[in-house]
């Protein structure tokens, strides 16, 4: 009984001061042992290139006013349209038994742009009074689209009520302005007394409108296609299976999102009568790009660690006992997996008393249980210690437990009513004898 005391007293101090890492919930008569893990953060990026950005010209003043030439240019143009997004974050792994995987974007890290058009710059310099001018008007100018979004990844939710908007415009920008005999270069040679001619009283101006419109909704977290399935995001998280064979599992997946392009430039040709003071608008719409795409964003692999519990005697058979007397079995418990098993530990019948109820096991770590066989009662006595852990594997395992109490039909019953021989030795002058007690001669 002191061994059994000392033992309930180690138990108590390893539960008060082990550090658990599952968390063992009680739930109605049966226990869970919840536990999670997160990944290392996983970097998500695509860039979605209509033309590639290219840059052309001089860069700086070409020549340098330090030489002999008295003028310097600087003439740049440069041209694209592409647009992309990057998120990062991490995976969250929750289990008992199945595995959930939930996905949580790092804060701010939400990034998505778009750039589309064409500027240019030409100008000259004269170097002794350092004015610039430019070379002319019509080759300065600025014909692009750019916008910035930040957002909170993992949020797009496949919800289309919820997506990411991007765009920008060009408002009214001036491609050339004059009257129609500018235009021909000369008089119409039809003319109006006290007027003029027709041709210098017809005012002509082009503007150039545009807008382009990214619109990515619909995102998704997808498994890798070999696994042939896939969960939109909205449905909260992915449900894997956990490694049968191995203690780590290794998820392949990527982002997915929709996303509608449009792109469309506005020419406004309006004519102007002066001497009958109307005017004439005439937009001219011109759809440059329109899409609707899926962009699949480069695939990540995440990974988690699991617990794995091992118990190689899963059965055990006590020898016959008095009431009130008792027999104990140690056997050992490991963790073969590659993260902590935690562990409680129930015994469903009160003739059989195991210590600890509780384990916590690091990787590679192993421990000893004991299970004391106490009856108060006659008969054959059945039981099973049951293992309730954060093996997502095994969360639930048992091993069974069988004793016979009796007061009469015992080894030690027999030989107290003589009906079994006991023998006795003693010793004699440097030498022994056997003498037999009891039992049949």
């Amino acid at each position: 009984m002191k061994f059994l005391k000392f033992l309930f007293f180690i138990s108590f101090l390893l539960i008060i001061s082990g550090q658990i890492e599952g968390q063992i919930v009680r739930e109605g008569d049966e226990w869970r042992v919840y536990d999670e893990q997160y990944s290392e953060e996983i970097h998500f990026e695509y860039r979605d290139v209509l033309i590639p950005y290219t840059k052309w010209g001089t860069g700086d003043w070409m020549p340098g006013c330090s030489g002999l030439i008295p003028v310097s240019i600087k003439l740049n143009l440069e041209y694209g349209a592409e647009m992309g997004a990057e998120m990062k974050g991490r995976a969250l792994a929750k289990w008992p038994e199945a595995v959930k995987v939930y996905w949580e974007g790092t804060p701010e890290s939400g990034k998505a742009d778009m750039w589309y058009g064409i500027t240019m710059e030409a100008l000259w310099k004269n170097c002794f009074t350092g004015t610039e001018r430019p070379l002319s008007e019509w080759l300065n100018f600025d014909l692009s689209f750019q916008d910035n979004k930040v957002f909170q990844p993992f949020l797009l939710d496949g919800n289309v009520d919820n997506p990411v908007s991007m765009e920008d415009s060009i408002d009214h920008f001036d491609l050339y302005e004059g009257t129609l005999a500018d235009m021909v270069g000369g008089g119409c040679g039809l003319s109006i007394p006290f007027i003029g001619d027709i041709c210098s009283l017809i005012h002509f101006k082009f503007e150039l409108d545009g807008k382009m419109y990214v619109e990515i909704f619909g995102s998704r977290i997808a498994l890798d296609e070999k696994q042939q399935r896939s969960i939109y995001s909205d449905d909260q998280y992915i449900l894997v299976e956990p490694p049968v064979l191995g203690t780590m599992l290794e998820i392949p997946v990527h982002y997915e999102s929709r996303v509608y392009q449009e792109t469309l430039i506005i020419i406004t040709i309006t004519i102007r009568i002066r001497i009958l003071e109307l005017e004439f608008p005439i937009p001219i719409e011109i759809p440059i790009y329109n899409a609707d795409k899926i962009w699949r964003y480069n695939s990540q692999s995440v990974s988690f660690n699991f617990p794995s519990i091992f118990i190689e005697n899963r059965m055990k058979s006590f020898a016959e006992t008095v009431p009130g007397d008792e027999d104990y079995w140690e056997f050992e418990v490991q963790n073969i997996g590659s993260r902590e098993l935690t562990a409680k530990v129930v015994s469903d019948d009160p003739n059989f008393i195991v210590l600890p109820d509780t384990i916590n096991l690091d990787p590679g770590g192993s421990t000893t249980l004991t299970v004391f066989f106490k009856p108060y009662s006659t008969g054959q006595k059945r039981g099973t210690i049951k293992f309730y852990s954060n093996d997502p594997v095994e969360p639930y395992t048992t091993v069974a437990l069988f004793g016979y109490s009796s007061e009469t039909q015992t080894q030690w019953s027999r030989v107290i009513d003589g009906e079994e021989p006991r023998w006795e030795l003693e010793k004699r002058e440097g030498g022994c004898s056997i003498t037999l007690i009891g039992g049949e001669k």
